[in-house]
């Protein structure tokens, strides 16, 4: 059985892609939380600056798009190994180059090595785990989620101290790049699995009215979430009048709410079914983000938090969901719809920054809820057919 590995090569390679993980999160966001230095480093305009999460979000989507597929032929260890090497040497990279196009490319292959620690661990765990694919998805995110808190805490003390945006991004390349050699050294097992591509199996997941489905969702759903790192800083600093570091802090409370909420969910959804998940959660999502804008003062950070904890389990469950739907390709399925959030995540944040241009950043993030009430119409309209295809998980 794939899952059938020694109990110390499981514990490194499942410690290997949960830390892994968290430099995903942490990569988003050190980008959320320094963009007004940057803006202001480099004399950038909102739609400008929004090019930077733009150009993350699109290496995160192509990369893990191929890599989704990859991960069922290639080693899931190499490729995520690669992922932490492309993520160090770019962070770098951002923080030494003071050329705005060099900046973008090293941004862009930021996201690549994110798209490919995604694309390899997610299947990965799949197999380790087999049987507990919503439990362990929600407990690898809880990393990202972890990862996440910590950027906003790490640049807004550096911004409130007022030392240079870089040194932050100098310091996490290195750490990084310190954790990859430790981790290329460390020689563990990996399940086994097929390592043949096959062209009708994609052709069939995409054929598949319900990966469609889950697709946009996921589109959706990561696309507000990422809007959210991206310019909430920049919202609570330049709309409510936050200091840099009550911004920074603010951000971490969406994140330590998203992390507590990942682990009451690893335990919940054993209880519910995912599609009544989901829908609560979206439901959830529309109120309080409603409120985390509308509200003055500090009333933005108690919905902001709010909106973390129900925004939580909404992707791992996603990526199970797919795993479930396809079986036989999990790995394909997942990149697949890891993919929408990657196009989510590039698309809506730029969207948001354009409309603030135009018009404000409030009315910016207001454009938000469309994307959830779009969430919430595209799981309803295919409610029937989600709950008959995880029926026989339960």
């Amino acid at each position: 059985m794939e899952g059938n590995l020694p109990g110390k090569g499981r514990w490194l390679i499942t410690s290997g892609a949960f830390i892994s993980m968290s430099f995903l999160g942490m990569s988003r966001t050190f980008l959320g939380t320094a963009l007004p230095a940057i803006r202001s480093s480099l004399d950038l305009s909102l739609v400008q600056a929004g090019t930077f999460p733009a150009c993350l979000q699109f290496g995160f989507a192509a990369a893990v798009f191929v890599g989704g597929f990859l991960s069922d032929v290639f080693k899931k260890k190499a490729m995520l190994m690669l992922g932490c090497l492309f993520i160090g040497m770019n962070l770098l990279v951002f923080g030494f180059s003071p050329w705005f196009w060099v900046n973008l490319i090293a941004m862009a292959v930021i996201g690549i090595g994110g798209g490919l620690i995604e694309a390899s661990s997610d299947p990965l765990l799949i197999q380790l785990f087999p049987g507990r694919e919503s439990m362990v998805m929600n407990l690898h995110h809880f990393f990202f989620a972890f990862g996440s808190l910590l950027g906003p805490v790490i640049v807004g003390a550096l911004l409130a101290r007022a030392i240079p945006w870089e040194w932050g991004y100098i310091g996490f390349g290195l750490f990084v790049m310190v954790i990859f050699f430790f981790f290329i050294f460390q020689k563990s097992p990996e399940p086994t699995g097929t390592r043949k591509f096959d062209r009708r199996s994609v052709q069939g997941i995409l054929s598949q009215r319900s990966f469609w489905i889950l697709f946009l969702i996921t589109f959706c759903s990561m696309g507000v979430q990422n809007g959210i790192v991206f310019w909430m800083v920049t919202f609570l600093e330049e709309t409510r009048g936050f200091s840099i570091a009550v911004a920074s802090a603010s951000l971490s409370t969406f994140f330590i709410c998203m992390a507590l909420g990942r682990l009451l969910t690893g335990y919940l959804i054993t209880k519910v079914r995912d599609v009544t998940y989901l829908l609560s959660s979206f439901l959830f999502f529309l109120v309080s983000l409603y409120l985390c804008i509308t509200m003055t003062g500090k009333w933005a950070i108690l919905f902001l938090g709010i909106c973390g904890f129900a925004q939580s389990g909404v992707f791992p469950v996603l990526l199970a969901l797919a795993g479930k739907l396809f079986p036989e390709k999990p790995g394909t399925a997942m990149g697949f719809v890891a993919t929408g959030a990657g196009l989510g995540a590039m698309s809506v944040p730029w969207l948001l920054a354009l409309v603030s241009q135009l018009t404000s950043l409030q009315t910016g993030f207001y454009f938000l809820e469309i994307f959830v009430v779009s969430c919430l119409v595209l799981m309803g309209s295919h409610l029937r057919h989600f709950k008959a295809a995880t029926r026989r998980f339960t």
